[in-house]
C-alpha cells in the first residue's frame, strides 16, 4: 500500500505480531507488538521476599517481618545446611513468584484477527490474543485495535488483562517491538535523559531531545540486569541517526504516543539478559 510516500506491508497476526517493511527493507520483525508482562529481574527483585505470614494490608507485620529477614541474612554465611534451609522456608522472592505464575515463558494460545477497510484513507485490524502459562493457565488477554493509514503511519490502542496467581506485583505491562540490528544502532527521543532514569530516580534527568549509540544506551552492571530505561518519553525514533537537536534524521522507525510513557532500547531480549545472569551465578 503507497502514494507519494514509500510503498510500504504490513502483515498482522498468525504467530509473527506485527511486520512492517517500508520500501522493501524490513523495520519491524517477528515478534513485534506483542504483549510483554516481564523482564529480567534486578537484584531487589529477588532478594525482596514476601513472607507467607504476611498480611497484604499488614504494614507493621511486613515491616518487622523484613527486618527479621535482614537479621537473618547474616546468619547464612554458617556452613549448616539445615540452618539455611530454616531461614529460607516460608519466603518467596519477586522473581520466584513471577517465575511461579510463568511470566518468562508465557505463549500467544490463541490468536482471533478481523480486518475492515474502514475507508480509502485507513483500514482497521483487530486482534485478540490469550497469553497461556507452560502449564496452560491464562495469564493474560492482549486486545488491540491497529489503525494504518495511507501515509504509512500505524496507530495502536491497546489494553491487557493479567491474570497472576502468585504474583502480587507485575515486573512490567508494555510492548515489545523488534528491529533489524542494522537499524538498531542509533536512537533518538524526547524525554528524560541522557543518562538512564527510573521513577525512583529521574529528578537530575532533565527533559529535552536526547540521542545515543546503542552502547551508550546499555549499562554494563557487573551482575546482568533490566537496563536502559528512560521515563517521560513522548517519542523514540531508532535507527534515523538523529542529532540530538530536535530533529531525526529519517529513514528511521518512531514510535510516540499521546501520553508519556517509559522505554527502553536494548541490544538483547529480557531473555538473554537472564541466560547471562545465570552465566554469573554458575562462575
Amino acid at each position: 500500500w503507497g502514494d507519494s510516500c514509500q510503498a510500504f506491508e504490513l502483515r498482522v497476526g498468525g504467530e509473527a505480531g506485527l511486520l512492517l517493511s517500508v520500501g522493501g527493507r524490513p523495520l519491524l520483525l517477528d515478534g513485534s507488538g506483542e504483549l510483554n508482562v516481564w523482564r529480567a529481574p534486578t537484584d531487589n527483585d529477588q532478594g525482596s521476599t514476601l513472607r507467607t505470614i504476611a498480611l497484604p494490608h499488614a504494614a507493621t507485620l511486613a515491616a518487622s517481618v523484613w527486618w527479621i529477614r535482614l537479621g537473618l541474612s547474616f546468619l547464612r554465611a554458617v556452613p549448616y545446611l539445615w540452618l539455611r534451609r530454616l531461614i529460607d522456608s516460608g519466603s518467596v522472592s519477586y522473581a520466584d513468584a513471577w517465575e511461579a505464575d510463568g511470566l518468562p515463558r508465557l505463549s500467544a494460545a490463541r490468536r482471533r484477527t478481523r480486518i475492515t477497510l474502514a475507508d480509502s484513507e485507513r483500514v482497521e485490524v483487530r486482534t485478540s490474543t490469550d497469553w497461556r502459562a507452560p502449564g496452560g493457565a491464562t495469564r493474560a488477554r492482549h486486545r488491540r485495535t491497529a489503525t494504518v493509514l495511507r501515509c504509512g503511519a500505524l496507530l495502536l490502542e491497546d489494553e491487557a488483562e493479567v491474570l497472576p496467581a502468585a504474583s502480587r506485583s507485575l515486573p512490567r505491562v508494555g510492548l515489545s517491538f523488534r528491529v533489524a540490528a542494522a537499524a538498531a544502532q542509533h536512537a533518538t527521543w524526547y524525554g528524560r535523559g541522557p543518562f538512564e532514569n527510573y521513577p525512583d530516580r529521574c529528578s537530575a534527568a532533565k527533559v529535552g531531545v536526547h540521542a545515543a549509540s546503542a552502547d551508550e544506551l546499555a549499562t554494563p552492571y557487573v551482575y546482568p540486569s533490566e537496563h536502559g530505561h528512560r521515563t517521560g518519553t513522548r517519542w523514540v525514533e531508532v535507527g534515523g541517526g538523529g542529532d540530538g537537536e530536535g530533529e531525526g534524521g529519517g529513514g528511521g522507525w518512531q514510535r510516540g504516543g499521546g501520553a508519556l510513557q517509559r522505554r527502553s532500547v536494548c541490544r538483547q531480549r529480557a531473555g538473554g539478559v537472564q541466560r547471562r545472569r545465570e552465566g554469573c551465578r554458575r562462575r
